[in-house]
């Protein structure tokens, strides 16, 4: 297992040695690391910073099998991801934020055959929040699953881009994207969900929502003696812990805070 730490004073790697990485120098500001993989492991992400420019760069080997978990707290973030996925390489990411405000970029270029991502997101958005994601079948039999959950609350504006793109003779790869927002408010929410296929042979499929919580979820707890603001705080607690193994406890009191 390894863990990476980022905060606004330090950046470091502490754990088995599987992963390895290199510190760029610092170019407006912006925090630039790279990172190679090259076994089997899990890799957890703890981020605190007040106000951070991140760009991160992870490439994954042939045949390594890859663990996510990251979780981001504090104050405002622009930051872009960069993943490269050989051969047979897959990435299983269990991602939470409850931060200030967010503007993030998620490209994931599956560049082997039988590279796969599935990637399991979720956000409580209080301020602005927009996140893009492209994903790249550069390789025939590539998975992606990019699933993306959040609640817009307090004066949050929310936003899910999600791309997905196979080209001509990139075949047998699987596709799926499905985004959900709960919005709490009277702001804007927005989700847009992209398929690039010029490719017959691929199985591909989205879907998008944004909503409440419906009336007859919150009627049946309340109709067996659960308050309102009780309710609301297990239906969301049910909607954003789905897919999660990690950070549970920490994730709790997270929802605990703002719906308790």
């Amino acid at each position: 297992m390894n863990r990476l730490i980022i905060d606004d004073e330090k950046v470091y790697l502490e754990g088995d040695k599987s992963v390895s990485l290199k510190e760029e120098t610092k170019f407006l500001d912006v925090k630039s690391l790279s990172l190679k993989v090259i076994k089997d492991t899990d890799l957890i992400i703890e981020c605190d910073c007040k106000d951070a420019k991140i760009s991160i760069t992870v490439n994954v080997f042939k045949d390594v099998h890859l663990n996510i978990f990251e979780i981001k707290k504090g104050g405002r973030y622009k930051i872009r991801y960069i993943y490269y996925l050989d051969n047979d390489s897959k990435v299983n990411y269990e991602k939470i934020n409850d931060v200030h405000e967010a503007v993030e970029e998620s490209i994931f270029n599956l560049n082997g055959e039988r590279s796969e991502v599935i990637y399991n997101f979720k956000t409580i958005s209080k301020s602005k929040e927009k996140y893009n994601f492209l994903v790249y079948h550069n390789a025939s039999k590539s998975v992606s699953d990019i699933k993306n959950n959040g609640v817009n609350i307090d004066e949050g504006n929310l936003e899910f881009n999600v791309s997905s793109f196979v080209p001509n003779k990139i075949v047998k790869c699987k596709v799926n994207q499905s985004s959900r927002i709960i919005n709490e408010t009277s702001n804007e929410c927005v989700i847009k969900p992209n398929l690039f296929i010029d490719e017959e042979d691929v199985i591909a499929s989205h879907s998008a929502l944004i909503g409440t919580f419906s009336s007859d979820e919150i009627f049946y707890l309340m109709s067996r003696g659960i308050e309102k603001k009780e309710a609301k705080r297990m239906l969301s607690k049910g909607f954003l812990l789905k897919g999660i193994t990690k950070y549970k406890d920490e994730f709790n009191e997270i929802i605990d805070s703002y719906w308790g």
